[in-house]
């Protein structure tokens, strides 16, 4: 990969149909997503028209989608703040008829239970096309995104289903957590951390006297 010609934009949620192609293409291989969307021959449209309905629907309140440039990545983030209010927490209210067609509901619910009590950012919906991950573009993404939170001095909360990403995290400091699932037949999830550039720094003997 040529970093000097990938960057990461940020897009406004106009733009939201093209990031929800992007992460479908991106998740349908993800544990959470099979068991969710079980049928492979629909797959792939099931999760693209999840995403197109979930972005219409969560409510605005500082989310970001970040891309590369090139559109083989995308994120949505969110700043938690402990002083918003409930929906701006992440909190989802789905409407009734997409609850009794989607397995998702529920699930995502049970995720808000882990989410740290401190002021810190979510990342979401992390993902990279299946042609694209070798050449590291989804590495770059989080690479970009990790940079914005240091300089803001704020930590890091996100969730992982796929057991061959928490490397990935580790690598780039994230603390691993324990496996929790949601039911028998769903796929366990693993809640991943990573601190503040200053709390970063001081413990790893960097503070300041």
């Amino acid at each position: 990969m040529d970093d000097k010609k990938l960057s990461v934009e940020r897009l406004d949620f106009s733009a939201s149909d093209s990031v929800a192609e992007i992460l479908a293409a991106a998740y349908t291989d993800d544990p959470v997503h099979i068991w969710a969307m079980p049928r492979e021959a629909t797959r792939l449209s099931d999760a693209v028209l999840f995403f197109k309905f979930y972005f219409k629907i969560i409510p605005l309140c500082g989310q970001e989608f970040m891309v590369t440039s090139d559109r083989s990545a995308a994120a949505l983030i969110y700043l938690i703040r402990q002083s918003n209010s409930p929906d701006c927490k992440g909190m989802r209210h789905f409407p009734p008829m997409l609850g009794n067609l989607s397995k998702m509901k529920g699930y995502l619910q049970w995720i808000e239970g882990f989410r740290p009590k401190v002021d810190h950012y979510y990342i979401e919906f992390i993902g990279c096309l299946p042609g694209k991950r070798s050449k590291g573009i989804g590495s770059f993404l989080l690479k970009n995104i990790l940079a914005k939170t240091d300089r803001e001095n704020i930590p890091v909360w996100t969730w992982s289903s796929n057991p061959l990403n928490l490397s990935f995290y580790r690598r780039l400091g994230f603390e691993i957590g324990g496996q929790f699932r949601y039911s028998k037949d769903a796929p366990p999830i693993t809640p991943v951390w990573r601190p503040s550039a200053l709390e970063s720094r001081e413990n790893n003997g960097l503070g300041q006297d």
